[in-house]
């Protein structure tokens, strides 16, 4: 991951749809941001020329790599206990996070309870039931999601939704046709980040903002990704 995170269109394409989505809430004012399961730090890198940032993780691994891009603070801890005071942050990242956990509300909770009156949490997960796949046993995902799915976790831990959308739309019917093919090849489960050359690559990643220009404006119905922007009202829960 620490290799592929620079460059590769999946990755990058990820971070500008974030950033996208994310910029309009954090416009003249300060405060901290939390990366909860920051991996390899690569979103720490972008998130910090909007605030002060801190990355959280569970894998000790993870966090030695994400060192490697800055001076960052960075905490091992799980999602479902964080090590912070109630309305800590003004913006969470939590980006294909939940569908590691055997149980998600918890950790949804938690996010609520760290965030700020009017704070805002981006979230993405990974898409539909009939996408599952050796990827998804290699990754150990316990679930992938629907929006109406996602929503309802969102709306029982106190959020209010303000986007909700699937994403990857534009390359949902070759990643299914490959996901699907993949379960009749008798491999071993393996994370699959399908090799491209850099002319490739380049307009993977042209096509991921266009989309991403897109999901500001409307919700689109299916993709491979599911991406969310929740708020925590004023009032407390």
């Amino acid at each position: 991951m620490f290799q592929f995170e620079t460059d590769y269109w999946w990755f990058v394409g990820r971070r500008r749809l974030v950033m996208r989505l994310l910029q309009p809430y954090l416009l003249g004012g300060e405060g901290w941001i939390l990366d909860a399961g920051c991996g390899t730090g690569a979103m720490l890198s972008e998130l910090k020329a909007l605030g002060r940032v801190v990355g959280l993780d569970i894998e000790p691994l993870a966090l030695r790599y994400a060192r490697q891009r800055g001076e960052f603070p960075l905490i091992q801890a799980r999602l479902e206990s964080l090590p912070f005071r109630d309305k800590t942050f003004r913006a969470i990242t939590a980006l294909d996070v939940l569908e590691h956990l055997p149980d998600d509300r918890p950790a949804l909770k938690e996010l609520w309870r760290v965030l700020q009156p009017q704070g805002v949490l981006v979230i993405t997960v990974p898409a539909y039931r009939f996408l599952w796949s050796k990827h998804d046993v290699a990754l150990r995902h316990y679930r992938r999601y629907t929006a109406r799915e996602l929503k309802q976790r969102l709306d029982e831990a106190g959020f209010e939704v303000r986007k909700l959308s699937y994403a990857v739309s534009l390359l949902f019917a070759p990643i299914l046709l490959f996901r699907w093919m993949d379960r009749w090849r008798r491999t071993p489960p393996a994370a699959t980040l399908v090799p491209v050359s850099p002319a490739v690559n380049r307009w993977l990643i042209r096509l991921q903002e266009w989309e991403a220009r897109l999901v500001q404006r409307l919700n689109l119905p299916f993709g491979v990704s599911i991406v969310a922007v929740a708020c925590k009202a004023s009032g407390e829960w």
